[in-house]
Formats: C-alpha cells, sequence, structure tokens
C-alpha cells in the first residue's frame, strides 16, 4: 500500500471507528457514510461521482480525492459537484518520514501533554477542538475511543490549563495525527508546535514509519516547516438547496 493510499485508509479507518454504514453499492464502488457526527459521506472502490451525488444524504457532507491520487500540485480546483454540491472547505493530505527527523531536546514552553482517559478530560478536549475547528462535536462518538488500544487522545496544558487537543491513531506502519487544534486563548504562544515534537516523538515510539495528517489551510504552513509533504487535496463537499445557490454569501 502506498503511502497515499495509507494516509485516506487511516483516516477512513477512524470514521469507521466513530461508526459508519454502507448506503449504496454499484459496480466495484461502495458509498459509506458515518452514522453522525462528522456527518462525511465516502467512496470505497473505484470511483463513481453520480452514486454520490445520488446516494450522500442531505445532512452529510461528500469527501473526495482524486482517482488514482495524483500529487497536490497537479489537483484542478473544483467549486462544486453540479448545482446542489457546492465546496465547502478542503484539505491536504501530509505526510513525514519520521526517521528523517530530529526533534529537539528542550521544548520552548512548559507545555505538558496528557492523554485523556476520563469524561472530565474528554469533555475539556472536545470544548477546545471545537472551538478550533468551529464545529460542534459528539462526546458520544468520543467515549469508546478513551479504551481503544490503537488510539490516544490527547489534551495539552500551559501553565497547568487546557489548551491544546490532539488524537493520534495508528494503522499499520504510519500513525494518523488528527483534531489538532488550539484553544484562541493560547494561539501565538507556540503551544502548536511543541505539542507537534511531543506528538511526532511519541509516533516515534510507537515504531511507526510516517506520520499522516489532513491539513487545513490554516495548519498547512507549521506542517511545511515541521517538513511534511503534500500529497493530495481532500475535497468537501456540502448539499446547498438549487433555489439557494444564486445566492452569494460571503465568508467570514
Amino acid at each position: 500500500m502506498s503511502i497515499d493510499q495509507q494516509n485516506i485508509h487511516n483516516l477512513t479507518a477512524l470514521w469507521n471507528k466513530y461508526g459508519t454504514k454502507s448506503i449504496a453499492h454499484e459496480g466495484n464502488s461502495t458509498l459509506l457514510a458515518t452514522l453522525g457526527w462528522p456527518y462525511r459521506s465516502w467512496l470505497e472502490g473505484e470511483n463513481n461521482l453520480a452514486l454520490q451525488i445520488s446516494a450522500t444524504p442531505k445532512s452529510h457532507r461528500i469527501t473526495s480525492w482524486p482517482y488514482p491520487l495524483p500529487k497536490a500540485n497537479n489537483v484542478a480546483p473544483i467549486s462544486r459537484l453540479d448545482e446542489n454540491w457546492h465546496l465547502e472547505f478542503e484539505q491536504t493530505a501530509m505526510y513525514l518520514k519520521l526517521n528523517e527527523i530530529t526533534l529537539p531536546t528542550e521544548q520552548q514552553n512548559n507545555l505538558d501533554l496528557r492523554i485523556v482517559k476520563d469524561a472530565e478530560s474528554l469533555t475539556q478536549w472536545l470544548q477546545i477542538s471545537s472551538e478550533a475547528f468551529g464545529y460542534e462535536m459528539d462526546q458520544e462518538v468520543f467515549k469508546p475511543l478513551l479504551t481503544d488500544c490503537d488510539i490516544e487522545i490527547y489534551l495539552g496544558y500551559l501553565n497547568q490549563k487546557p489548551a491544546v487537543s490532539a488524537l493520534l491513531y495508528k494503522t499499520g506502519n504510519v500513525t494518523g495525527l488528527h483534531q489538532m487544534g488550539v484553544k484562541k486563548a493560547f494561539q501565538g504562544q507556540n503551544a502548536a508546535k511543541s505539542a507537534m515534537y511531543l506528538l511526532l516523538a511519541r509516533a516515534q515510539q510507537q515504531r511507526s514509519e510516517f506520520m499522516v495528517l489532513q491539513a487545513s489551510k490554516m495548519g498547512l504552513p507549521l506542517y511545511l516547516k515541521l517538513g511534511f509533504q503534500a500529497q493530495f487535496k481532500l475535497l468537501n463537499f456540502h448539499f446547498v438547496e438549487e433555489n439557494l445557490s444564486l445566492i452569494h454569501i460571503s465568508e467570514p
């Protein structure tokens, strides 16, 4: 399995951990969707855009990546799939070869990274991640993950106050980084970089060959500085009623 395929596998395997179901099948293509949050729908098998458009619930986002997977620089921008499915946001799939990096021996601040093990800490973790990404998250989705041997949920503390959220999920020889966020009150204090050094060290301890992630536009500069390589774009489309699609709403 190529590193591109491993990145996608890590992401969709995590979605399966959240709870998913198969909602349509045609030929060699199967359309899956999460039962609830994060409301994602995606294909496994061959590309079948018509199946995605026709069978994806309006409550969900269509998440799409190129078939076959090309490099990020070769992907043409797409604003919509049809008159109803509009591009909401894009992410950049990235990877870092862990044996090619040297981590600092001292931290730039006193960030303390702890594994989340109880409901109270999970609530704090969800608050940070929800604030950082601008959406509400379902605590019931994450409760079973606290005892999953392949998943580690981390809460980072600055000056004894919850500041950073992150989740590591190991599949095969890769460790996937997910839900990496910094509370607004602690942004600009190198909290994200300090947390990344600790998370990369943990991935090395897990004997993973790569760390993979899907970066937002905001997180992309940090990951590039750390040495991550861009792979391809993940495009996320949401449903817009046809009679509303002619109304232009400026982004905040």
